[in-house]
């Protein structure tokens, strides 16, 4: 029996060597690879999604885009930007009416930075992609952030709406 086993175990791992290789990757694979990864994991994806379509910019230039982006990302800069930001945002959550119009601009400048930073990275990661493409896909990722954060704060209002409704109803009761 157990020679059997023996030959039966050679036999799987010689057909798996003979097992036909994938062919080599198209040049926008990667990208789409990266991408993928980067979907996958939830940090990744809350550092900034670019956009699968930004006018003007090609799909080629968009791709070299992606892939340099999510390089950029691991960009000490970039890294200490992003620190930076998420800790004056963290003031503000905290802080009043006064405070909060300083902290507010530091907030924009931190946002600023967090660009010039990764906008900078990017093209050191990729010294072919166009500048005026680079910064459409820099607005397309602003847009699309700023919709997000909207649409967060829309939902929170309207989670905490009915909350007050219902508190305004047991005092009158």
């Amino acid at each position: 029996m157990k020679p059997f086993l023996f030959l039966l175990f050679a036999a799987t791992l010689t057909f798996a060597a003979d097992a036909a290789k994938p062919a080599a990757p198209t040049p926008t694979e990667p990208a789409t690879k990266a991408t993928k990864r980067a979907a996958a994991s939830g940090v990744a994806q809350r550092q900034a999604v670019v956009p699968d379509e930004v006018d003007g910019v090609t799909k080629e230039e968009l791709a070299k885009i992606k892939v340099a982006a999510l390089k950029a990302f691991q960009d000490e800069s970039v890294k200490a930007a992003r620190e930076r930001m998420a800790d004056t945002r963290s003031r503000l959550e905290f802080a009043d009416g006064a405070e909060k119009k300083g902290i507010v601009a530091d907030a924009r400048r931190a946002v600023d930075e967090v660009r010039s930073a990764l906008m900078t990275a990017i093209s050191t990661n990729d010294p072919s992609i166009k500048m005026m493409s680079l910064e459409k896909v820099m607005d397309a990722m602003d847009t699309q952030r700023t919709k997000a954060t909207d649409g967060l704060k829309k939902k929170k209002a309207a989670e905490k709406a009915p909350a007050a409704e219902d508190a305004a109803k047991k005092k009158t009761t």
